[in-house]
């Protein structure tokens, strides 16, 4: 059994409980999420009754997560540009899981990137019209 240190942080979310969260598993995001600016301190939690999301759940409101997949379990094309090291940044893409018609959709437009050395995260935006905001994800 894991025991709490100094270096934990403990938080209580509507989907996961309460979770024990190392500081070397936060992310810092200097600048927040879209729409959540305020926010700069996330987790990944991966559940295995929600495989293949993840989720990036807020330190600072543990209400507040987003649903995240991998963009090329979407698009095995998907090309976010140049300048990424692929082996020590993730990329992900927000999900919508259901929107006003119904539809599950991906924010390929704006992907999540986090960087696994430095634990910095940041939500860019594209700067081309290749992908949607709300590319709808297609039952398989």
């Amino acid at each position: 059994m894991n025991s709490i240190t100094e270096n934990d942080v403990i938080i209580k979310t509507p989907h996961f409980g309460e979770l024990h969260v190392s500081k070397e598993q936060i992310f810092h995001f200097e600048h927040g999420m879209l729409g959540f600016e305020d926010l700069n301190r996330f987790v990944i939690v991966s559940a295995e009754e929600s495989a293949p999301f993840k989720w990036l759940i807020s330190i600072e409101r543990p209400e507040i997560g987003f649903p995240l997949l991998s963009p090329w379990l979407i698009d095995l094309n998907y090309a976010p540009g140049h300048g990424y090291d692929v082996d020590k940044q993730a990329f992900f893409v927000v999900i919508t899981l259901e929107d006003e018609r119904g539809k599950m959709t991906a924010n390929m437009k704006a992907p999540v990137i986090l960087d696994t050395e430095s634990l910095i995260g940041i939500q860019i935006i594209l700067p081309f019209d290749k992908y949607s905001t709300n590319f709808i994800i297609e039952e398989k």
